[in-house]
């Protein structure tokens, strides 16, 4: 679905752009460049920063540079218009700072304060807010790995069905024909990406292994295996949700110390409120 932007989130965007412009789009001659609008440059050394080291796949890296392109000719053509003069820019550049300020600093704060959870913290947070963790919609439990290469996904596949799951992916975990590879995913079917591949999963009993998928013509192989379902309504087990229980846990810590952290701020400052 695409989402259209307010003016003001509109703006922010490009302000945002901009800083981070400023640091790429270099303006002196360039050569070693892999993309360029007017005398604006984004070199191989900003790339590698943008992107994830381990991707290989050409398409995201295209993507990023596509996007920055158009960042940049939009933020040039802001410069020409004068966005950067007018007093709402500036507002909004200001209140920007205050708030990216803020942010750093209570992430330096939770840094300081390492805000971690023990094993039976978070057992015992499960069990507490079980009612926080029913599936809204069917889940599954799924293993699934994409090659670039049909003749290796056909391999695996094979092997996946004479062995199992775990042998068939530690015999091709140095190969480099995989894309990507996930075992053990807890999904909602609403995440299981392309359409191709849920309508395959929801055909799936557990422990089925799915015929080698051709998801991208010619340039991906897919296999899923349903390892389990879990029907709208019903919670997972705690070791599936166990990485969602931590991130709650933590999210929920931090909440706390921001509040103590704010209250502490609040005594040492003069605050004054005027009816």
């Amino acid at each position: 679905m695409i989402r259209y932007l307010s003016p003001i989130k509109w703006i922010i965007a490009i302000l945002t752009a901009a800083s981070f412009l400023g640091g790429c789009g270099k303006n002196s001659p360039q050569t070693d460049f892999v993309a360029r609008v007017n005398k604006s440059y984004l070199t191989k050394s900003d790339l590698a920063k943008m992107i994830d080291t381990n991707s290989t796949s050409n398409f995201y890296k295209n993507e990023i540079i596509r996007n920055w392109i158009n960042k940049e000719v939009m933020y040039q053509e802001a410069l020409k218009k004068g966005i950067l003069k007018e007093s709402e820019f500036n507002r909004l550049i200001e209140n920007s700072k205050r708030e990216l300020a803020a942010s750093m600093l209570l992430q330096k704060y939770y840094e300081d304060e390492k805000v971690t959870c023990e094993p039976e913290e978070l057992e015992d947070f499960y069990n507490r807010h079980k009612d926080e963790f029913i599936s809204a919609y069917d889940s599954y439990l799924i293993n699934r790995v994409t090659f670039n290469d049909e003749d290796k996904a056909v391999r695996f596949r094979t092997m996946v069905q004479e062995s199992n799951w775990g042998k068939a992916m530690n015999a091709f975990k140095n190969d480099h024909s995989i894309i990507m590879s996930g075992s053990n995913e807890l999904l909602y079917d609403y995440e299981i990406h392309p359409a191709q591949l849920l309508r395959i999963v929801l055909g799936l009993n557990p422990g089925e292994v799915s015929i080698v998928i051709n998801t991208e013509p010619e340039k991906s192989f897919s296999i899923v295996q349903e390892v389990q379902k879990f029907v709208k309504d019903s919670v997972p087990p705690f070791q599936l949700l166990k990485p969602f229980v931590e991130k709650r846990l933590i999210a929920q810590k931090k909440e706390d110390l921001m509040k103590s952290y704010i209250r502490e701020l609040y005594s040492k400052d003069e605050i004054e409120i005027r009816n």
